[in-house]
């Protein structure tokens, strides 16, 4: 008796702290995100009608039980659906981080083949180096995030930004891996523009090779920071689509299996 008391009165405690935790390590994320999560979380109200519901309110519809609709192919109601608007948007971030990509590599090269590479000071090779890599990762992630999407469900999407996909599945992560391309192409530029100034403000000085422990750790930290990133939006992904493909063969027996072993 004592110790279901105990348990009473720890476990509401236990979850207020787990709570504050959550809420602080959202903020702390959102900063370093420079704001984007949170205006991502925001726009996810705008693709919860994804889910498909009855005509009848008091009626309620399986789930993954609708056939599969894909409201980003085509525009026939005459107005674009937020799955094109979010698609054409990516498309923009791929054609910064692309500028930004070749920018950098072209400013690398110009210190390689210049005639004293080895006067330039190494804060600027790392600034350039991390744009780089980070711009690279940037084009990584948008391709698989542009093909992940467009293979999914409107009903997949739907139930990821509602939190409807498993009990108690959270948001906010969903809102995170959405804000990632604005964030990548953002540091991204911010690296680059370092660089720049670095070069104008110092100039020459001790180069990457004279303080190659201090090039390594500020030109791999942020790239190393975006691969985990990757990993991340990796996992979100595939397991969102395992899901669906699970629910989808539960509530429909003799739909194809989850892997096609069909030569």
């Amino acid at each position: 008796m004592t110790a279901s008391k105990d348990y009473d009165f720890y476990w509401p405690t236990l979850r207020g702290s787990m709570s504050s935790l959550y809420q602080s390590l959202w903020i702390i994320i959102c900063i370093i995100g420079l704001g984007f999560p949170n205006k991502y979380r925001n726009r996810l109200d705008d693709f919860k009608p994804l889910i498909p519901g009855p005509d009848d309110s008091d009626l309620s519809i399986l789930a993954w039980s609708q056939p599969k609709t894909f409201s980003d192919r085509g525009d026939a109601s005459g107005t674009k659906a937020m799955r094109q608007k979010q698609q054409e948007e990516w498309d923009r971030l791929n054609i910064a981080i692309s500028v930004i990509t070749a920018t950098s590599a072209a400013a690398l090269a110009i210190q390689a083949t210049g005639p004293n590479p080895n006067s330039i000071y190494w804060v600027v090779s790392a600034f350039y180096s991390a744009a780089l890599g980070m711009s690279l990762q940037g084009l990584i992630i948008i391709t698989y995030m542009t093909i992940s999407a467009g293979g999914s469900s409107d009903e997949l999407i739907g139930r990821l930004a509602a939190g409807k996909l498993y009990d108690g599945q959270p948001i906010r992560p969903v809102a995170f891996v959405m804000a990632l391309p604005a964030i990548i192409a953002t540091y991204s530029s911010v690296a680059l523009l370092a660089g720049l100034v670095v070069m104008i403000v110092y100039g020459t000085g001790e180069s990457a090779s004279a303080r190659n422990w201090e090039y390594i750790a500020v030109a791999t930290i942020p790239i190393a920071t975006v691969f985990l990133c990757i990993v991340f939006t990796v996992v979100v992904c595939e397991c969102a689509t395992y899901i669906e493909g699970r629910g989808r063969k539960q509530a429909d027996p003799e739909e194809q299996p989850l892997i096609d072993t069909s030569c």
